[in-house]
């Protein structure tokens, strides 16, 4: 069994306040609203299970789970219009049919808020804010491998009522905005 490399934090840090301003990223290309598969669904019940158990938390996912109310792509460097696109997808297809875990979640466990992400990239929180204050948070585990793709477990400290995280998605200029309401 392959085993990727994973990076886990036991310490605290701050995290930069998230830049209220930051445009938002022009799309290239249009979403279509897809049914997720059945079998797609549990795949990602099963890698989410076993990530967080990697972690170190016995959670059940039949705990309380808050989705992202909003989602969209920000600027990170707007003058900056050169990116790889064309490698960056080859990194995301899935090979051979297995397709990779993609979801994005917040759940609250023992008080405590954990933020649970997956998808073909490598993933890193980059900035955050909980109830437009600054926020402290550490990682839990952190992996990135070509077969599973990319794995990310963050707890933040603090209460609020709104948490929004950004998050880097590979090397892109790009960053991935999510808002949840708590």
């Amino acid at each position: 069994m392959y085993v990727p490399e994973v990076l886990m934090n036991i310490s605290y840090e701050k995290l930069p306040l998230v830049d209220i301003a930051a445009p938002k990223a022009l799309s290239r290309h249009s979403r279509t609203m897809s049914n997720t598969s059945k079998e797609a669904i549990t795949q990602n019940l099963e890698d989410a299970e076993t990530v967080l158990i990697h972690a170190g938390l016995n959670i059940n996912l039949a705990s309380e789970i808050i989705e992202a109310s909003e989602k969209y792509m920000i600027e990170t460097q707007p003058n900056n219009t050169v990116t790889s696109s064309s490698e960056k997808m080859t990194i995301g297809m899935s090979q051979k049919g297995n397709q990779r875990s993609h979801y994005t979640r917040i759940l609250v466990f023992d008080n405590k808020l954990i933020f649970q992400s997956a998808c073909c990239l490598p993933l890193e929180v980059i900035a955050a804010s909980l109830g437009g204050d600054i926020v402290s948070g550490r990682v839990l585990y952190n992996s990135h491998s070509g077969k599973g793709g990319g794995k990310l477990v963050y707890e933040f400290l603090g209460k609020g009522k709104e948490i929004i995280i950004d998050l880097r998605r590979g090397e892109s200029t790009k960053v991935q905005r999510l808002i949840f309401a708590i």
